[in-house]
């Protein structure tokens, strides 16, 4: 009986060790491809029309290396989130390939709303667009 006993303990622990060694290998492969995902640009410029600002703000906001082109009347238009830089978020603004705005906005704080104001559509956020970015004078 304590035969019988022991040998129960033993097997649950066995199937106990396989089922947490194989958890491990599943979940760390899995945080091993996130990171890769992490380091790698994302051009949102490549979804479906419906997609593209959906899917740059979703990166963006959490500050993952994203881009987004857009072809308008004056030129081609880039915004692109870098990535993060001294704990902050970099950004910037570029059109027909000439930077136009550089900005470190605080993580957590890019939105839609911060992109309209930077494109001068009001949304009462100029001191964080104005505390955050510098316009480059391209003459």
């Amino acid at each position: 009986m304590a035969k019988n006993k022991i040998l129960y303990i033993v097997a649950i622990v066995l199937i106990l060790i396989v089922i947490s060694g194989g958890l491990f290998f599943f979940l760390g492969d899995r945080g091993i491809q996130k990171e890769a995902e992490v380091d790698q640009m994302v051009d949102c410029s490549r979804e479906a029309k419906g997609k593209r600002a959906l899917c740059f703000m979703e990166k963006a906001s959490t500050c993952l290396p994203v881009t987004f082109e857009i072809m308008t009347k004056i030129g081609l238009i880039e915004i692109t989130a870098l990535g993060v830089e001294n704990e902050k978020c970099h950004f910037q603004g570029k059109i027909n390939n000439v930077v136009i705005i550089d900005c470190y906005f605080l993580k957590g704080i890019l939105s839609p709303d911060i992109l309209f104001q930077i494109g001068g559509d009001d949304k009462g956020l100029q001191k964080v667009v104005d505390d955050s970015c510098i316009r480059k004078n391209n003459d």
